[in-house]
């Protein structure tokens, strides 16, 4: 309280603001009262805006823990330390969150998420010390660099206006009961509201009681690779022959001799391209086939038309029962053989 009297009076006076110190001074002479001075309120604070996510029940390392293993989530949950910390506006943080909500809440909404949010993340604390440097302007470049970089970091947690899409529903029943249990987990650490918790779980159960999904889901068999191009095959000669003593193909073979047939018969093994190298063939075969030692052979020329000329050997002389015999045997061993009148 000022007063009138007392030494002091010209001091405090002193010490006042000249309009205040004239008011006071014509107080004292004119008897009335000293003017009383309110102090001007303190300013409110003004509040934050609240963030784009719930309010959650467990932060910081305790929600990263619980989130551990769930790269989809995770992503989220940097996205709302970035936030909290004011190291996105919260309109971008809005906005990507909902550009990918539907990786939270796959069947309730309608947008899918973008393609490629399961790829494992650095951790989750590396990532908000990275964007917080760029934020405080550390780092190599300038502003606009560091703005980039800050976009582009941002983009590979959650991008603003993704590329491509992927629904995640789950494909099975077993997938869809995980779902069910991460959504406890997701409201817990403030990603998703509780209406939404309610609404996916029903949709969850829906499905689920709907049949259509199968308990586990088995990808189909991959079709069996194509069978490799076959290439073209030369015939190979018998075995131990030179590349002229030729088994006999289809079209070439001597006349058959009919069972039963009162002429001499023989055998017809192979055919040659050139007459001169019979004792060379003989002698071949009655090395590989000994039970050809005792018979006689004979080299026939026989023109085939189109088909050009051929020489065929044929060992005998048999009878027809005989003849038919020594070719079962002959062919058993895989030597060609065919009952044929023996030349004369």
């Amino acid at each position: 309280m000022f007063s009138c009297s007392g030494d002091g009076m010209v001091r405090r006076l002193s010490t006042l603001p000249l309009f205040v110190a004239a008011a006071l001074l014509a107080g004292c002479i004119t008897g009335a009262p000293p003017p009383v001075t309110e102090a001007s309120p303190a300013a409110e604070p003004i509040p934050a805006p609240p963030l784009p996510f719930p309010p959650a029940q467990k932060g910081g390392a305790e929600a990263a823990a619980l989130l551990a293993g769930d790269p989809i989530a995770t992503r989220f949950l940097v996205l709302r330390r970035l936030a909290e910390d004011r190291l996105i506006t919260l309109e971008a943080a809005q906005g990507r969150m909902d550009s990918n909500k539907g990786a939270l809440l796959p069947l309730t909404e309608l947008m899918p998420p973008a393609i490629g949010l399961d790829r494992p993340l650095p951790p989750l604390d590396s990532i908000v010390e990275r964007v917080r440097a760029l934020s405080s302007g550390k780092g190599k470049g300038n502003d606009a660099t560091r703005a980039a970089e800050g976009n582009r970091l941002l983009d590979a947690i959650l991008p603003a206006n993704p590329a491509k899409r992927m629904p995640l529903s789950p494909p099975d029943n077993t997938a869809a009961r995980t779902l069910a249990d991460r959504l406890e987990r997701l409201d817990e650490v403030g990603l998703i509201t509780p209406d939404e918790h309610t609404r996916e779980q029903r949709a969850v159960d829906d499905l689920i009681a709907s049949g259509r999904l199968p308990e586990v889901w088995m990808p189909p068999a991959p079709p069996p690779p194509p069978p490799p191009p076959t290439k073209p095959t030369k015939a190979k000669p018998h075995r131990g022959f030179q590349p002229e003593f030729l088994p006999n193909p289809a079209g070439t073979e001597a006349p058959k001799l009919q069972p039963g047939a009162k002429e001499a018969g023989g055998i017809h093994l192979l055919s040659m391209a050139a007459g001169n190298r019979g004792e060379q063939a003989w002698t071949t075969l009655i090395k590989e086939y000994p039970e050809l030692a005792p018979l006689k052979y004979k080299v026939v020329k026989a023109d085939l038309g189109d088909l050009g000329i051929t020489y065929r050997l044929i060992a005998g002389p048999l009878d027809a029962a005989e003849a038919e015999r020594m070719c079962g045997v002959l062919r058993g061993k895989g030597q060609s053989c065919m009952p044929t009148p023996f030349p004369k």
